[in-house]
Protein backbone atom coordinates (compact mmCIF):
# COMPACT_ATOMS: atom_id res chain seq x y z
CA UNK A 1 0.00 0.00 0.00
CA UNK A 2 2.78 2.44 0.91
CA UNK A 3 4.56 1.63 -2.34
CA UNK A 4 1.37 2.45 -4.27
CA UNK A 5 1.03 5.78 -2.44
CA UNK A 6 4.64 6.66 -3.21
CA UNK A 7 4.21 5.85 -6.87
CA UNK A 8 0.93 7.82 -7.03
CA UNK A 9 2.62 10.79 -5.34
CA UNK A 10 5.48 10.69 -7.80
CA UNK A 11 3.06 10.67 -10.73
CA UNK A 12 1.22 13.74 -9.38
CA UNK A 13 4.50 15.55 -8.90
CA UNK A 14 5.59 14.83 -12.45
CA UNK A 15 2.26 15.94 -13.88
CA UNK A 16 2.39 19.15 -11.85
CA UNK A 17 5.95 19.89 -12.93
CA UNK A 18 5.07 19.21 -16.53
CA UNK A 19 2.13 21.61 -16.38
CA UNK A 20 4.18 24.35 -14.76
CA UNK A 21 7.01 23.83 -17.26
CA UNK A 22 4.59 24.02 -20.14
CA UNK A 23 3.05 27.21 -18.79
CA UNK A 24 6.47 28.76 -18.34
CA UNK A 25 7.40 27.87 -21.92
CA UNK A 26 4.23 29.59 -23.25
CA UNK A 27 5.02 32.75 -21.29
CA UNK A 28 8.57 32.76 -22.61
CA UNK A 29 7.27 32.26 -26.16
CA UNK A 30 4.92 35.22 -25.85
CA UNK A 31 7.62 37.38 -24.32
CA UNK A 32 10.08 36.52 -27.10
CA UNK A 33 7.43 37.26 -29.66
CA UNK A 34 6.84 40.73 -28.22
CA UNK A 35 10.56 41.28 -28.05
CA UNK A 36 10.95 40.41 -31.76
CA UNK A 37 8.26 42.89 -32.82
CA UNK A 38 9.42 45.69 -30.60
CA UNK A 39 13.20 45.34 -30.42
CA UNK A 40 14.61 42.96 -33.00
CA UNK A 41 14.74 45.23 -36.06
CA UNK A 42 16.93 42.76 -37.95
CA UNK A 43 14.03 40.34 -38.15
CA UNK A 44 11.69 43.02 -39.54
CA UNK A 45 14.18 44.06 -42.22
CA UNK A 46 14.64 40.53 -43.54
CA UNK A 47 10.89 39.87 -43.78
CA UNK A 48 9.47 39.47 -47.30
CA UNK A 49 8.20 42.91 -48.48
CA UNK A 50 4.46 43.21 -49.01
CA UNK A 51 3.31 43.19 -52.63
CA UNK A 52 0.33 44.46 -54.62
CA UNK A 53 -1.02 43.45 -58.01
CA UNK A 54 -2.43 45.89 -60.58
CA UNK A 55 -3.91 45.04 -63.98
CA UNK A 56 -2.69 47.50 -66.62
CA UNK A 57 -4.52 48.59 -69.78
CA UNK A 58 -3.11 45.70 -71.79
CA UNK A 59 -4.62 43.29 -69.28
CA UNK A 60 -1.26 42.35 -67.76
CA UNK A 61 -1.05 41.54 -64.06
CA UNK A 62 1.84 43.55 -62.66
CA UNK A 63 3.24 42.94 -59.18
CA UNK A 64 4.17 46.14 -57.35
CA UNK A 65 5.89 46.87 -54.04
CA UNK A 66 3.46 47.87 -51.28
CA UNK A 67 5.03 51.34 -51.35
CA UNK A 68 6.23 52.67 -54.69
CA UNK A 69 8.85 55.39 -54.28
CA UNK A 70 10.84 55.38 -57.53
CA UNK A 71 8.98 55.83 -60.82
CA UNK A 72 10.13 56.35 -64.42
CA UNK A 73 7.75 57.80 -67.03
CA UNK A 74 8.47 57.12 -70.69
CA UNK A 75 6.11 59.61 -72.34
CA UNK A 76 4.63 62.99 -71.49
CA UNK A 77 0.94 62.19 -70.83
CA UNK A 78 2.00 59.95 -67.94
CA UNK A 79 4.08 62.77 -66.50
CA UNK A 80 1.04 65.05 -66.65
CA UNK A 81 -0.96 62.41 -64.80
CA UNK A 82 1.81 62.06 -62.23
CA UNK A 83 1.73 65.76 -61.37
CA UNK A 84 -2.08 65.85 -61.34
CA UNK A 85 -2.26 63.10 -58.72
CA UNK A 86 0.61 64.54 -56.70
CA UNK A 87 3.26 61.91 -57.42
CA UNK A 88 6.04 64.18 -58.67
CA UNK A 89 8.29 63.58 -55.66
CA UNK A 90 8.51 59.91 -56.70
CA UNK A 91 9.80 60.64 -60.20
CA UNK A 92 13.38 59.44 -60.68
CA UNK A 93 13.37 59.33 -64.49
CA UNK A 94 11.33 61.01 -67.23
CA UNK A 95 11.18 61.05 -71.01
CA UNK A 96 13.22 63.78 -72.68
CA UNK A 97 10.23 65.92 -73.68
CA UNK A 98 8.91 66.07 -70.11
CA UNK A 99 12.15 67.62 -68.92
CA UNK A 100 11.85 70.38 -71.55
CA UNK A 101 8.10 70.99 -71.44
CA UNK A 102 7.13 74.56 -70.54
CA UNK A 103 4.06 73.52 -68.57
CA UNK A 104 5.73 70.70 -66.62
CA UNK A 105 8.79 72.79 -65.75
CA UNK A 106 6.48 75.59 -64.65
CA UNK A 107 4.49 73.33 -62.34
CA UNK A 108 7.46 71.32 -61.07
CA UNK A 109 10.77 73.14 -61.72
CA UNK A 110 12.74 70.28 -60.14
CA UNK A 111 11.91 68.09 -63.14
CA UNK A 112 14.86 69.59 -65.05
CA UNK A 113 17.20 67.83 -62.59
CA UNK A 114 15.64 64.39 -63.06
CA UNK A 115 17.54 61.99 -65.36
CA UNK A 116 16.04 61.60 -68.83
CA UNK A 117 15.53 58.16 -70.37
CA UNK A 118 14.92 58.96 -74.05
CA UNK A 119 11.76 59.49 -76.05
CA UNK A 120 9.21 57.93 -78.39
CA UNK A 121 10.88 59.54 -81.38
CA UNK A 122 14.49 58.66 -80.61
CA UNK A 123 14.04 55.56 -78.49
CA UNK A 124 14.61 54.87 -74.80
CA UNK A 125 17.87 54.05 -73.04
CA UNK A 126 17.38 50.78 -71.18
CA UNK A 127 20.79 51.01 -69.52
CA UNK A 128 19.88 54.38 -68.00
CA UNK A 129 16.50 53.11 -66.83
CA UNK A 130 18.02 50.08 -65.10
CA UNK A 131 20.76 52.20 -63.49
CA UNK A 132 18.08 54.42 -61.89
CA UNK A 133 16.77 51.36 -60.03
CA UNK A 134 13.06 52.19 -60.34
CA UNK A 135 10.24 50.44 -58.54
CA UNK A 136 7.99 50.92 -61.57
CA UNK A 137 8.34 52.08 -65.18
CA UNK A 138 5.22 53.45 -66.90
CA UNK A 139 5.01 52.52 -70.58
CA UNK A 140 2.71 53.34 -73.49
CA UNK A 141 1.35 50.95 -76.11
CA UNK A 142 3.48 51.41 -79.20
CA UNK A 143 6.35 50.22 -81.33
CA UNK A 144 9.12 48.58 -79.31
CA UNK A 145 7.18 48.62 -76.05
CA UNK A 146 6.64 44.85 -75.86
CA UNK A 147 10.39 44.34 -76.12
CA UNK A 148 10.97 46.98 -73.48
CA UNK A 149 8.39 45.35 -71.20
CA UNK A 150 10.16 41.99 -71.56
CA UNK A 151 13.58 43.52 -70.88
CA UNK A 152 12.32 45.21 -67.73
CA UNK A 153 10.69 41.98 -66.56
CA UNK A 154 14.00 40.15 -67.01
CA UNK A 155 15.59 42.77 -64.76
CA UNK A 156 12.87 42.28 -62.14
CA UNK A 157 11.47 45.78 -62.72
CA UNK A 158 7.70 46.24 -62.73
CA UNK A 159 6.30 47.84 -65.92
CA UNK A 160 2.76 49.21 -66.22
CA UNK A 161 1.29 50.14 -69.60
CA UNK A 162 -1.51 52.68 -70.00
CA UNK A 163 -3.49 53.17 -73.22
CA UNK A 164 -5.82 56.17 -72.74
CA UNK A 165 -7.30 56.28 -76.24
CA UNK A 166 -10.95 56.82 -75.31
CA UNK A 167 -12.86 58.79 -72.69
CA UNK A 168 -13.36 55.69 -70.54
CA UNK A 169 -9.74 54.62 -71.01
CA UNK A 170 -8.67 58.07 -69.81
CA UNK A 171 -10.46 57.57 -66.53
CA UNK A 172 -9.19 54.02 -66.15
CA UNK A 173 -5.62 55.22 -66.73
CA UNK A 174 -6.01 57.75 -63.90
CA UNK A 175 -7.34 55.02 -61.62
CA UNK A 176 -4.45 52.65 -62.41
CA UNK A 177 -1.84 55.35 -61.82
CA UNK A 178 -3.56 56.27 -58.57
CA UNK A 179 -2.98 52.69 -57.42
CA UNK A 180 0.63 52.66 -58.64
CA UNK A 181 1.49 55.87 -56.77
CA UNK A 182 -0.65 55.04 -53.72
CA UNK A 183 -2.62 58.19 -54.56
CA UNK A 184 -6.07 56.69 -55.13
CA UNK A 185 -7.94 59.54 -53.47
CA UNK A 186 -6.32 62.24 -55.61
CA UNK A 187 -6.76 60.13 -58.73
CA UNK A 188 -10.46 59.90 -57.94
CA UNK A 189 -10.60 63.71 -57.76
CA UNK A 190 -9.08 63.89 -61.25
CA UNK A 191 -11.69 61.43 -62.54
CA UNK A 192 -14.51 63.28 -60.77
CA UNK A 193 -13.42 66.61 -62.30
CA UNK A 194 -13.36 65.00 -65.74
CA UNK A 195 -16.82 63.49 -65.25
CA UNK A 196 -18.21 66.79 -63.96
CA UNK A 197 -17.12 68.54 -67.16
CA UNK A 198 -18.56 65.75 -69.33
CA UNK A 199 -21.84 65.97 -67.40
CA UNK A 200 -21.95 69.75 -67.85
CA UNK A 201 -21.44 69.38 -71.59
CA UNK A 202 -24.08 66.67 -71.89
CA UNK A 203 -26.54 68.80 -69.95
CA UNK A 204 -26.01 71.67 -72.40
CA UNK A 205 -25.88 69.83 -75.74
CA UNK A 206 -27.61 66.52 -75.09
CA UNK A 207 -30.88 67.57 -76.72
CA UNK A 208 -29.30 68.46 -80.08
CA UNK A 209 -30.56 65.94 -82.68
CA UNK A 210 -27.89 63.94 -84.48
CA UNK A 211 -28.78 65.48 -87.83
CA UNK A 212 -28.26 68.99 -86.43
CA UNK A 213 -24.88 68.39 -84.85
CA UNK A 214 -21.93 70.21 -86.39
CA UNK A 215 -19.45 68.35 -88.56
CA UNK A 216 -15.77 68.78 -87.70
CA UNK A 217 -12.49 68.30 -89.52
CA UNK A 218 -9.60 67.87 -87.08
CA UNK A 219 -6.06 68.07 -88.39
CA UNK A 220 -3.09 65.94 -87.50
CA UNK A 221 0.56 67.04 -87.58
CA UNK A 222 -0.18 68.81 -90.87
CA UNK A 223 -3.34 70.36 -92.24
CA UNK A 224 -3.93 67.51 -94.68
CA UNK A 225 -3.52 64.84 -92.03
CA UNK A 226 -6.55 63.95 -90.01
CA UNK A 227 -7.74 61.71 -87.19
CA UNK A 228 -9.32 58.28 -87.40
CA UNK A 229 -12.16 56.94 -85.27
CA UNK A 230 -9.66 54.96 -83.18
CA UNK A 231 -7.91 58.02 -81.75
CA UNK A 232 -8.68 59.89 -78.56
CA UNK A 233 -9.46 63.08 -80.49
CA UNK A 234 -12.38 61.28 -82.16
CA UNK A 235 -13.87 60.38 -78.79
CA UNK A 236 -13.45 63.97 -77.69
CA UNK A 237 -15.46 65.19 -80.68
CA UNK A 238 -18.21 62.68 -79.98
CA UNK A 239 -18.36 63.76 -76.34
CA UNK A 240 -18.85 67.44 -77.23
CA UNK A 241 -21.55 66.81 -79.82
CA UNK A 242 -19.39 67.04 -82.91
CA UNK A 243 -19.46 64.67 -85.88
CA UNK A 244 -16.01 63.84 -87.23
CA UNK A 245 -16.00 63.96 -91.02
CA UNK A 246 -13.21 61.34 -90.97
CA UNK A 247 -15.09 58.89 -88.74
CA UNK A 248 -14.91 56.13 -91.35
CA UNK A 249 -11.11 56.04 -91.18
CA UNK A 250 -9.39 53.57 -88.84
CA UNK A 251 -5.96 53.23 -87.29
CA UNK A 252 -3.72 56.23 -86.69
CA UNK A 253 -3.58 59.63 -88.46
CA UNK A 254 -4.33 59.62 -92.21
CA UNK A 255 -2.99 61.70 -95.07
CA UNK A 256 -5.87 63.08 -97.14
CA UNK A 257 -6.26 65.40 -100.11
CA UNK A 258 -7.56 68.96 -100.17
CA UNK A 259 -10.28 67.72 -102.51
CA UNK A 260 -11.43 65.25 -99.88
CA UNK A 261 -11.63 67.96 -97.20
CA UNK A 262 -13.65 70.13 -99.59
CA UNK A 263 -15.96 67.20 -100.27
CA UNK A 264 -16.45 66.63 -96.55
CA UNK A 265 -17.28 70.35 -96.21
CA UNK A 266 -16.98 70.55 -92.39
CA UNK A 267 -18.83 73.14 -90.35
CA UNK A 268 -15.82 73.60 -88.05
CA UNK A 269 -12.07 72.99 -88.35
CA UNK A 270 -9.89 72.30 -85.31
CA UNK A 271 -6.12 72.43 -85.83
CA UNK A 272 -4.27 70.47 -83.16
CA UNK A 273 -1.11 71.64 -81.43
CA UNK A 274 1.21 69.35 -83.39
CA UNK A 275 0.18 71.06 -86.62
CA UNK A 276 2.90 73.71 -86.58
CA UNK A 277 2.07 74.92 -90.08
CA UNK A 278 -1.67 74.89 -89.51
CA UNK A 279 -2.34 78.30 -88.03
CA UNK A 280 -5.84 79.70 -88.24
CA UNK A 281 -4.62 82.28 -90.73
CA UNK A 282 -2.91 79.74 -93.01
CA UNK A 283 -6.01 77.56 -93.14
CA UNK A 284 -8.39 80.47 -93.61
CA UNK A 285 -6.38 81.92 -96.50
CA UNK A 286 -5.69 78.65 -98.31
CA UNK A 287 -7.48 79.00 -101.68
CA UNK A 288 -8.07 75.25 -101.82
CA UNK A 289 -10.46 75.53 -98.87
CA UNK A 290 -12.36 78.67 -99.90
CA UNK A 291 -15.71 76.93 -100.46
CA UNK A 292 -15.77 75.06 -97.12
CA UNK A 293 -18.44 76.15 -94.64
CA UNK A 294 -15.91 76.42 -91.80
CA UNK A 295 -13.91 78.92 -93.86
CA UNK A 296 -16.90 80.96 -94.99
CA UNK A 297 -18.22 81.20 -91.41
CA UNK A 298 -14.75 81.71 -89.88
CA UNK A 299 -15.17 78.68 -87.66
CA UNK A 300 -11.50 77.64 -87.66
CA UNK A 301 -9.74 77.27 -84.30
CA UNK A 302 -6.37 76.27 -82.91
CA UNK A 303 -6.60 73.88 -79.94
CA UNK A 304 -4.83 75.45 -76.91
CA UNK A 305 -1.26 74.22 -76.98
CA UNK A 306 1.23 76.80 -75.69
CA UNK A 307 1.21 75.07 -72.30
CA UNK A 308 0.73 71.58 -73.71
CA UNK A 309 -1.91 70.13 -76.00
CA UNK A 310 -5.44 69.86 -74.65
CA UNK A 311 -6.29 67.22 -77.24
CA UNK A 312 -3.78 64.74 -75.77
CA UNK A 313 -5.00 61.86 -73.58
CA UNK A 314 -4.00 63.46 -70.28
CA UNK A 315 -5.97 65.11 -67.43
CA UNK A 316 -6.22 68.56 -69.03
CA UNK A 317 -8.07 67.10 -71.99
CA UNK A 318 -11.11 67.63 -69.76
CA UNK A 319 -10.51 71.33 -70.42
CA UNK A 320 -10.08 70.49 -74.10
CA UNK A 321 -13.58 69.02 -74.06
CA UNK A 322 -15.07 72.14 -72.52
CA UNK A 323 -13.11 74.37 -74.90
CA UNK A 324 -14.32 72.41 -77.96
CA UNK A 325 -17.92 72.48 -76.75
CA UNK A 326 -17.83 76.26 -76.37
CA UNK A 327 -16.52 76.61 -79.92
CA UNK A 328 -19.10 74.27 -81.45
CA UNK A 329 -22.12 75.58 -79.56
CA UNK A 330 -21.17 78.97 -78.02
CA UNK A 331 -24.78 80.01 -77.48
CA UNK A 332 -25.22 77.12 -75.03
CA UNK A 333 -22.25 78.13 -72.89
CA UNK A 334 -22.70 81.90 -72.76
CA UNK A 335 -22.85 81.88 -68.95
CA UNK A 336 -19.59 79.92 -68.60
CA UNK A 337 -16.45 81.92 -67.89
CA UNK A 338 -13.94 79.61 -69.52
CA UNK A 339 -10.90 81.30 -68.00
CA UNK A 340 -12.32 80.88 -64.50
CA UNK A 341 -12.91 77.17 -65.11
CA UNK A 342 -9.44 76.71 -66.57
CA UNK A 343 -7.73 78.57 -63.71
CA UNK A 344 -9.65 76.58 -61.11
CA UNK A 345 -8.74 73.24 -62.70
CA UNK A 346 -5.04 74.13 -62.87
CA UNK A 347 -5.00 75.32 -59.28
CA UNK A 348 -6.76 72.18 -58.02
CA UNK A 349 -4.44 69.72 -59.73
CA UNK A 350 -1.21 71.57 -60.42
CA UNK A 351 -1.04 74.16 -57.64
CA UNK A 352 -0.88 77.17 -59.99
CA UNK A 353 -3.47 78.87 -62.15
CA UNK A 354 -3.36 78.73 -65.93
CA UNK A 355 -2.53 82.44 -66.06
CA UNK A 356 0.23 82.09 -63.46
CA UNK A 357 1.81 79.48 -65.72
CA UNK A 358 1.67 81.81 -68.72
CA UNK A 359 -1.70 80.96 -70.27
CA UNK A 360 -3.60 83.76 -71.97
CA UNK A 361 -7.14 84.70 -72.94
CA UNK A 362 -5.99 84.96 -76.54
CA UNK A 363 -5.06 81.28 -76.57
CA UNK A 364 -8.48 80.35 -75.20
CA UNK A 365 -10.02 82.23 -78.10
CA UNK A 366 -8.32 79.73 -80.40
CA UNK A 367 -7.35 82.34 -82.92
Amino acid sequence: MKKRLVVFSLILTLISASFVGCTQKEVVKETLSESVVEENTDVKETAEPAKRVVIDQLGREVTLPEEVNRVVTTYSPVTYYTLAIGGQEKLVGVNSHSAENKFLTGVYPEIVNIPTVGSKKNGHNMETIVSINPDVVILYDGKGMDEMYNQLSEQGIAAVTIVPESVEDMKEAAKILGVVFNREEQAKKVIDAYEDIVALIEERIGDIPEEERKTVYMTGSSTLKTISRDLYQHYMLETVGGVSVSKELTGYFHQVSAEQVVKWNPDVIFSISNNREGTVESIMTDPQFATINAIKNEDVYKVPSVLGAWDYPEPRSALGLLWMATKLYPERFEDINLMDKVNEFHMDFFGKTYEELGGTQEELEGK
